[in-house]
């Protein structure tokens, strides 16, 4: 089941969900906008082979801090941010990301694929989402910091999970690439 504005509100108030840096202009029927930071990983060009066994790819992106007046997204590039928001989900809900349509009918892609946030994702520490952002269309792009950049749709599990996540990406504050000494090809 889609949580509502309403079931959202009340699971924020009954602590199964903890949204900080909450701001009610980011609640839609049936979601909650993510806003974007102001630092972004941007991926290096290059050829150097990233090993999927063994590479810890941090060194393959340089940080970039968004300023007011915006960072430019140029045809190609691909970036990884983070969410204003942090995020703690109890064992019984999870989430998943939808982009804003706005963003997709100019052609910047968000999470194309890892649009799952697992149940128990933050519990600890309530954790920042990585954006992973690329510009596919043929135009450069600019974009802001601390803007309302996706959705966050919450689902209520039939019952409650039984493990916690334990992924490397929980307890973060800001974006993390992909760290292959960690998980997931072991």
């Amino acid at each position: 089941m889609i949580l509502s504005n309403n079931d959202i509100v009340d699971f924020i108030d009954d602590r199964k969900l903890i949204i900080e840096n909450f701001n009610k202009e980011c609640m839609r029927p049936s979601s909650y906008l993510l806003r974007i930071g102001s630092k972004l990983l941007k991926m290096k060009d290059g050829t150097e082979l990233i090993d999927t066994k063994k590479d810890d790819t941090f060194k393959f992106f340089e940080e970039v801090l968004i300023s007011d007046d915006g960072v430019i997204i140029n045809p190609g590039d691909f970036i990884l941010a983070s969410s204003v928001e942090k995020l703690s989900f109890d064992e019984s809900i999870c989430g998943d990301l939808f982009q804003l349509s706005c963003y997709a009918r100019i052609g910047l892609q968000l999470n194309f694929s890892s649009c799952h946030i697992a149940a128990t994702f933050g519990i600890d520490k309530p954790s920042s989402i990585t954006f992973e952002i690329t510009n596919f269309s043929n135009r450069p792009i600019k974009v802001y910091p601390n803007v309302k950049f996706c959705h966050l749709r919450v689902h209520e599990q039939k019952s409650s999970s039984s493990i916690r996540y334990r992924g490397i990406y929980s307890g973060k504050d800001e974006a993390r690439p992909s760290d292959f000494n960690k998980k997931p090809a072991k």
